[in-house]
């Protein structure tokens, strides 16, 4: 409030977000409420591009959600609040992954069927280029479509990426690039298709 010398949870840095929400969970969410609204549309938006579907994207955004305020007290602050945030968020996304890997494929294939339907004032062009883009990220590994999503989506460097995967430097940029050029490859190889519709 104006006028109080009260200090709003957005105007503070994130360490003392982390700060105040370690010493009030489980009690008290004001904090860690704070830190998720100023992080949270970022991890969702990294789990639906992680993700094969929506349901799956919002599954995995909870889970995130919920894996840090269950850490949070426990938080050392050896690294910025965000490398933590997006290492745990990868983390939960490659073990999605496996499980989502580990199921028979008539299951995968129904549910990336029944997932949601596109806004039908959105032009056809736009929605054949995400769904183009989307199974083109299908096709990468799990980790290396993380990376690629950490580096274009987040807009995270690659040492950010490296600490948030727990990998060497020179890995992740050999593997960001290798990534990029198979996504070049089967942009250049439009006429052939693969499993599941993806361009292979």
């Amino acid at each position: 409030m104006p006028g109080t010398g009260a200090i709003r949870d957005d105007e503070l840095e994130d360490a003392e977000l982390v700060r105040r929400a370690q010493s009030e969970l489980p009690y008290r969410v004001g904090a860690f409420e704070a830190l998720m609204r100023r992080h949270g549309s970022r991890i969702v938006g990294l789990c639906r591009r992680f993700a094969r579907n929506p349901a799956d994207a919002q599954d995995l955004a909870q889970e995130v959600m919920v894996r840090v305020f269950f850490e949070l007290p426990r938080f050392r602050g050896e690294s910025a609040v965000t490398t933590w945030l997006w290492r745990i968020a990868a983390n939960l996304a490659v073990d999605h992954q496996r499980r989502i890997d580990a199921r028979p494929a008539e299951v995968a294939d129904a549910e990336r069927a029944c997932g949601d339907y596109p806004d039908p004032r959105s032009s056809l062009s736009a929605i054949e280029a995400k769904i183009d883009a989307e199974r083109l990220l299908q096709a990468l590994s799990g980790e290396d479509r993380l990376i690629v999503l950490l580096r274009l989506s987040l807009e995270l460097e690659f040492g950010e990426i490296a600490g948030v995967l727990g990998m060497g430097l020179s890995a992740v940029k050999m593997r960001y690039a290798r990534a990029l050029d198979k996504l070049r490859a089967l942009v250049a190889q439009p006429g052939k298709r693969g499993e599941g519709g993806v361009v292979a």
